[in-house]
């Protein structure tokens, strides 16, 4: 993988130890309020272990499609983010900061599928055909 999918990952688990250590921090950061324990421990688990293992799964197995999977997650986070924006005129600063947190760390995590696909001149289709190829062998 590369130095920057990896720093991608890297980021993806310090947010996730962020969120599963101080929760009521990340709430604030937010804006968010959870409801009693059940809450925070909702935002522990979501904000915290998954973002954590998120990260350290990509770090350990250093499957391609580990970081392709996550980073399209965070590009994914950052268009719906992007949408709220224009659809609910949710024009904070924390929004607009948000926003671009996410796709740079989603393309960041993508960054080894840009550089493979631009390294051998296929495009993406070529890539996905390969994929199917493989898979079910036709």
């Amino acid at each position: 993988m590369t130095v920057i999918a990896n720093l991608g990952a890297m980021l993806t688990l310090f947010l996730g130890s962020l969120g599963l250590l101080f929760p009521k921090r990340i709430c604030r950061l937010l804006g968010i309020n959870p409801d009693g324990p059940l809450g925070v421990s909702e935002l522990r688990a979501t904000y915290g272990g998954f973002f954590l293992f998120l990260g350290a799964g990509c770090l350990f197995t250093q499957s391609e499609a580990a970081f392709q999977v996550v980073g399209t997650a965070w590009c994914g986070a950052a268009l719906a983010r992007l949408m709220s924006v224009v659809i609910d005129k949710s024009r904070s600063r924390e929004n607009i900061v948000g926003f671009f947190v996410e796709a740079i760390i989603g393309l960041m995590m993508l960054s080894m599928l840009l550089r493979t696909l631009s390294a051998n001149g296929s495009s993406p289709n070529d890539r996905i055909d390969n994929v199917v190829v493989n898979a079910y062998g036709r």
